[in-house]
Formats: C-alpha cells, sequence, structure tokens
C-alpha cells in the first residue's frame, strides 16, 4: 500500500474501490489528504491512518469509483439555454408544440424572438421535417427558432425567415443548406451553417451567471461527475468560472475546447491563461468535418440508403481544414473535430496523418468526436496513429429504429459505433454525452455505461441489442468514463484513477453495480461525491 506522511482529512472505508488503476489494484477503502488521494487499502491499512479530526465515512459495500468525467459536452451553453429557452424535448407533434411554443409566449411578452431547444425530428410526427407553415399557425408575430436536439437544424417560422433575410435568392452558405419549397423559397428548415443569423440565447434580465452555475455544478455532482470537456463559452462567462474556481465555488473540472481558427492568438493566450490550472484548462482545440446522420450532413462514402445521390458534405474544404489542423499541430495544440459520416472520419484521419507527417510525429492527441461510422479499413488506424477516439454511448441507440437504419442500412449499421473493434486496434476510447445533444432527460454517466456494455437503450424496453459485439465490459465502460477522458485532456498524472497522489475526485454509488446485471445499472444512483478533496454532494453518514 503507497501512502503518503500526515493524517487523512476523510478515510471511505467498508467498500468495492475499483481504482481503474492495474497498478494500484481494488481496494476497501480510501484515505483523503486536503485534495489528494493519500492511501487505497484495506479496511485495516486504511483506518489505522485516521487520527480524531479525521471523517470516517462507512459506505456499507457501495461502490467506490473515480469521479466521472463526460469526455464531450456543451454544458455551459446548455445551462444558459436552460433558462433562457423553451424546450421541445419529447415534443412529438404540432399539438403539444403548440402548447409549448405559446405558453412561453405568454410567459414572455418582452422577448424579440422566441428561441427553443431539443427537438427531435426524427421522431417528431414520423420523422418528416416540419415546416414554416406549421410554426406559423402557432406564432406569426414574434420569429420563432427551435434548434433539433443535436443542435445540428433549425426549425424556424416566416417572421424569422424575414428577420435574417432568407428569400428565393438567397444561396445556400458555405457548411449550411437552406431547405426549400418548390419555387425556392425557404420551407422553415435550416441546416448546419445556414442557421446561424439565429440569435444566440442570453439570461434573462437580473439572472446571475455565477448562480446558474452553482446551479449547474450541483446537478453534476448528484450525477457523480466531477470533470467534463465543453466546448462554447464566451470570454466573460470564463472569466466568472475562473474567479468562481479561485474562490473555490466550482464543483467541477472544466476542460474547455476553444473554436479553431485561422488565427490562433485567442487560443494561444487562453492556453497560456490557464497553463497549470487544474480546474479550467484549455489544451485543444474544436473544428467541424461533417454535420450528423439525422439531417443527412454527415459525410458518407456512399450515398444514403434513404436519399440516392446525397453524401452529405463537408462544413469546408477539406483542404481548409487540412491547413487549420496543420497550423493548430504544428503551434503544439490538441485538434478536437466532430466526424461523424465515415467519409468524415476518413478525411480528418488523413489529415491527422498528414500533420505528423508534415510536422513530426508527437504526443499530439488528436481527437476524433462521435465516429458514428468508421469503416474497417479506417477503424484499425485510431491505434496506430495514436487519435482518441471519443464517443457517446447513447447516441448508439437512440435513433436505430427512428432513422439510423434508414439512413445507412444494416451493412453499414455492421460499422457503426464500433468501440470494441476500436479498443482491439489500440485506440483509446472515452465516452461522454455530447449533452445536450442526446436523448436524456439529464447526462447521466450510469445511462451510458448501461448503453455500452448492453448496446440498448434505457428509455426502450425490449429492444434488441444493436451490434453486441461491439459492446464493452462494465470496467471498460468505467474506464472510458473516468481514465480515458483524463488521458485525452493529458491530465492523466492527476485525476482518472484513484491513485495516491492524484487529485481527489471520487464518487460512491449508492450498491455495489459489480455485483449486479447490467440492466440494473438504471436504477442505481451516488451516494457522494467528492471534488478536489471537498464532499459536495453525500447521501450517506
Amino acid at each position: 500500500m503507497q501512502q503518503k506522511s500526515s493524517h487523512p482529512s476523510v478515510i471511505l472505508h467498508n467498500g468495492v474501490v475499483f481504482t481503474a488503476d492495474p497498478k494500484q489494484g481494488w481496494g476497501q477503502a480510501v484515505a483523503v489528504q486536503d485534495n489528494q488521494i493519500m492511501a487505497v487499502g484495506t479496511d485495516e491499512e486504511v483506518l489505522a491512518l485516521a487520527d480524531p479530526k479525521t471523517q470516517v465515512i462507512n459506505v456499507q459495500g457501495r461502490a467506490v469509483l473515480p469521479g466521472f468525467n463526460d469526455a464531450h459536452t456543451h454544458y455551459i451553453e446548455a445551462a444558459i439555454r436552460e433558462a433562457s429557452t423553451f424546450s421541445m424535448f419529447r415534443v412529438a407533434d404540432r399539438e403539444q408544440a403548440a402548447g409549448v411554443i405559446r405558453h412561453y409566449a405568454e410567459q414572455n411578452p418582452s422577448n424579440e424572438w422566441l428561441l427553443g431547444k431539443r427537438l427531435d425530428l426524427g421522431r417528431f410526427e414520423g420523422g418528416v421535417f416540419p415546416n414554416r407553415h406549421i410554426l406559423d399557425e402557432i406564432e406569426n408575430r414574434r420569429p420563432v427558432a427551435i434548434t433539433d436536439i443535436d443542435g445540428h437544424s433549425c426549425w424556424v417560422n416566416t417572421r424569422a425567415l424575414q428577420e435574417m433575410g432568407y428569400t428565393v435568392g438567397t444561396p445556400d452558405p458555405v457548411g449550411g443548406r437552406i431547405l426549400r419549397e418548390a419555387d425556392g423559397t425557404p420551407n422553415g428548415m435550416l441546416l448546419e451553417e445556414a442557421y446561424n443569423p439565429v440569435p444566440a440565447p442570453v439570461l434573462p434580465a437580473g439572472m446571475d451567471f455565477r448562480q446558474v452555475m452553482r446551479d449547474a455544478g450541483a446537478r453534476l455532482n448528484r450525477m457523480g461527475i466531477t470533470s467534463l470537456s465543453n466546448n462554447g463559452i464566451e470570454l466573460e462567462h470564463l472569466d466568472v468560472l475562473e474567479e468562481m474556481a479561485r474562490q473555490g465555488e466550482l464543483t467541477f473540472r472544466l476542460n474547455e475546447w476553444p473554436a479553431l481558427e485561422e488565427n490562433l492568438e485567442y487560443a494561444h493566450s487562453l492556453r497560456e491563461r490557464f497553463a497549470g490550472n487544474e480546474q479550467i484548462r484549455v489544451t485543444g482545440l474544436k473544428l467541424f468535418m461533417d454535420g450528423v446522420l439525422s439531417s443527412r450532413t454527415a459525410w458518407l462514402l456512399e450515398p444514403y440508403s434513404d436519399e440516392a445521390g446525397n453524401c452529405g458534405f463537408p462544413m469546408q474544404p477539406v483542404e481548409e481544414m487540412d491547413a487549420l489542423a496543420l497550423q493548430a499541430d504544428r503551434a503544439g495544440f490538441q485538434v478536437i473535430t466532430h466526424a461523424i459520416g465515415d467519409r468524415g472520419v476518413r478525411e480528418m484521419l488523413n489529415i491527422y496523418e498528414h500533420a505528423a507527417q508534415m510536422n513530426g510525429r508527437r504526443d499530439s492527441r488528436h481527437r476524433v468526436e462521435h465516429i458514428e461510422m468508421a469503416h474497417p479499413q479506417d477503424q484499425i488506424r485510431f491505434g496506430s496513429l495514436g487519435v482518441i477516439a471519443s464517443m457517446q454511448p447513447l447516441h448508439a441507440t437512440a435513433c436505430i429504429d427512428d432513422y439510423t437504419l434508414a439512413r445507412i442500412g444494416a451493412e453499414r449499421g455492421a460499422y457503426s459505433y464500433p468501440w470494441q473493434s476500436l479498443l482491439n486496434g489500440g485506440a483509446h476510447l472515452c465516452f461522454g454525452t455530447d449533452w445536450p445533444a442526446i436523448d436524456m432527460s439529464r447526462p447521466n454517466p450510469l445511462e451510458n455505461i448501461y448503453g455500452a456494455v448492453t448496446r440498448c437503450h434505457p428509455g426502450i424496453k425490449g429492444m434488441p441489442p444493436f451490434h453486441i459485439e461491439q459492446g464493452v465490459s462494465l470496467e471498460q465502460a468505467i474506464i472510458s468514463y473516468t481514465t480515458e477522458p483524463a488521458y485525452a485532456e493529458f491530465m492523466e498524472a492527476r485525476k482518472g484513477t484513484l491513485t495516491p497522489g492524484k487529485l481527489a475526485d471520487v464518487c460512491v454509488l449508492d450498491r455495489n453495480i459489480f455485483s449486479m446485471p447490467p440492466e440494473d445499472l438504471l436504477s442505481v444512483g451516488v451516494s457522494l461525491t467528492m471534488a478536489n478533496g471537498n464532499i459536495v454532494y453525500q447521501q450517506i453518514e
């Protein structure tokens, strides 16, 4: 048993301690001193370290894990949207939509725009894209804009099209499409970059961002989450989070991804600003290769099964993305790229390979996010190139019957979400939710872990597993939610396992998940969360 000197501030004992560290192995108890793991071992070994000031907590046979780390979110923006827009989550038809929109309009008479979120277009009225006329019947005085659950398309009314200046003569923007009626008039569905003119939501007057983040942090802690990666935050909000971290108010660790742009000055300034900061980090830059399967904008090697001739498209010319990645790699940045279609994934691997050839191979840990399709020839390239596969388990099962197999067919479905194949090829695999772009009411790691193990969706009873051969073990799913995200942030020396000397980010579940069938994971809760050595959520004495 390894340990530091002095006495622990907290001891968790009588547990089933999964350290996620093969050298450390399993334990019964964990000792924490200040903000670090002090010791892991048997109850007898660890309890012997206590002094009268040590807080000793009997976890009564529960599982003790490293704090969960959601490897891909838009959590900060989602928290703002939660406070400033209406939700269309689980809204299935125009009647339900009318109720939600009209209620919000009545409650917010001074809003210039009525902004909504999380509409599941794959399940709304049979999956056929809605049009502006439906919204016009609900609200035609103020512009209405409702983003899809994945954030890659937007449904708007005629008033919104007028505000944006969209007419028959408006061309499709680079990286986007304006869906149209027979005469060329925009029909109210805007894909990808086409809805950029829609205003971003802002917090209502009098609402404090700091309090929004306190509440958001508390929600994370109730789910055992102590770290997350995030794309999308305004500089003024980053300033607030930095101050909260300095004052000990921030109860989660943030790995922020600014957009990858031609001018790296802003990225350099953030990297230098947060160098050495273990609460907030900026080491990677976000790029978008393609769109999503739901709106047929993910870039495929072969046309969509349900739309002949359409292979999707890249968000910008590949040559431009290659130049951006090459520059960022040369400057020592990690490149983090959204790529969903098999063509998009292949092109991104080619770009990373080209960067290594031109700049020299280094520990770059470039990432591909989502990888909803990867041709077998490309699956083995992740390991050989050292590219991290960052994936979302419930994306694999949420929309199989709704649209996924309709879009790509059964043959290509066999190499969709290929977690085990990527692992077999030596890839690092990390898991996250892509919150709020997922069919979940909250970004619960245990639901995602269930999906990773069973290849089933928690909300679909009796669902047959979707290519169970690509499922992973429970232990691997936890590692992909703790250890691997830490590696993906270059933080594996400081967090991600319960190893003496690492940061004390700990999660205690309400039972021992290692002695139950996978379906029981859906009823498991969190009993205690420790972030940076502080107990931030507790349901046991």
